[in-house]
């Protein structure tokens, strides 16, 4: 692991303050079972297969390969959206996170932990940490969003989806569907633990109605005010699939399968039951 005093490990660790899922460790190079992503997902690896297929019986009880594709890719999701939409928005720099430098922890059956393997990232020419060997300097904020696309699309789930879809059937418009809802979910997130909502509004907004990116137009984020508080709310266009695995409360808040109406009344009920 690298120590305290990266950069990175420092915004991490401060971002992770908020939860356990907004960091990021580096491999420790003496420990032993990691695998790299880029093999993984980029070789015709047959493994990946039987692990979309253990995560679907460990965890959401199911042989269907839609199913459990879909589990595995929102466990997936989970490790990588957290931490560089955070990082992003709260410490202005962007994670590599490219299958390229992604390695994941295994017991020969399962995931059981996912890491960088080398601590870099891109930031803007004012950050404090400008001059350290593992920081990639972009020009303006523009540059640093794109290279948050890059490293989300490019770099990540254009292949990690596709092999997902050959090694275990997933379906890709439901796998693209779980990407959009994990985004949304950082957001929300985001809004209800920090300070700057206002901020987490625009980025939002530029990220969901940007154009270029495959996320346009698959979630609207919306403000709801209820009994003096006020929510981030996800209204998704596309489904995740995670209904089918649920036998209490079937649909997700946002759930396109759910009308406006239900939705705003489960946002409301979300709301009451927070502190």
């Amino acid at each position: 692991m690298i120590n305290s005093g990266h950069p990175l490990a420092d915004s991490l660790r401060r971002v992770g303050a908020l939860g356990a899922e907004y960091d990021l460790p580096v491999r420790d190079p003496n420990q032993e079972g990691w695998i790299k992503a880029l093999s993984l997902f980029q070789d015709d690896d047959p493994r990946l297969r039987n692990f979309v297929s253990t995560y679907g019986r460990d965890f959401v009880d199911t042989e269907n390969r839609h199913l459990a594709s879909s589990a595995f890719i929102i466990a997936y999701l989970t490790r990588l959206t957290y931490p560089l939409i955070s990082q992003y928005i709260l410490e202005r720099r962007v994670v590599d996170v490219s299958l390229s430098n992604l390695e994941f922890h295994t017991d020969g059956q399962r995931f059981n932990g996912t890491a960088l393997a080398s601590p870099r990232f891109a930031a803007l020419p004012d950050d404090p940490a400008a001059s350290h060997p593992d920081a990639e300097i972009v020009p303006d904020e523009a540059a640093l969003y794109a290279r948050l696309k890059k490293q989300l699309f490019d770099s990540n789930f254009d292949v990690v989806i596709p092999s997902l879809k050959q090694a275990a059937g997933a379906s890709v418009k439901v796998s693209w569907n779980s990407v959009a809802a994990s985004c949304a979910q950082v957001f929300y997130w985001l809004y209800e633990l920090t300070e700057d909502t206002e901020s987490i509004v625009r980025h939002a907004e530029a990220f969901f109605g940007d154009q270029s990116s495959p996320m346009y137009g698959e979630v609207r984020m919306e403000l709801i005010e209820h009994q003096g508080k006020k929510g981030y709310f996800a209204r998704r266009a596309g489904c995740c699939l995670f209904w089918r695995v649920r036998d209490e409360d079937v649909y997700c808040s946002g759930c396109i399968l759910l009308s406006d109406e239900e939705q705003t009344i489960r946002f409301k009920q979300l709301m009451e039951s927070m502190p």
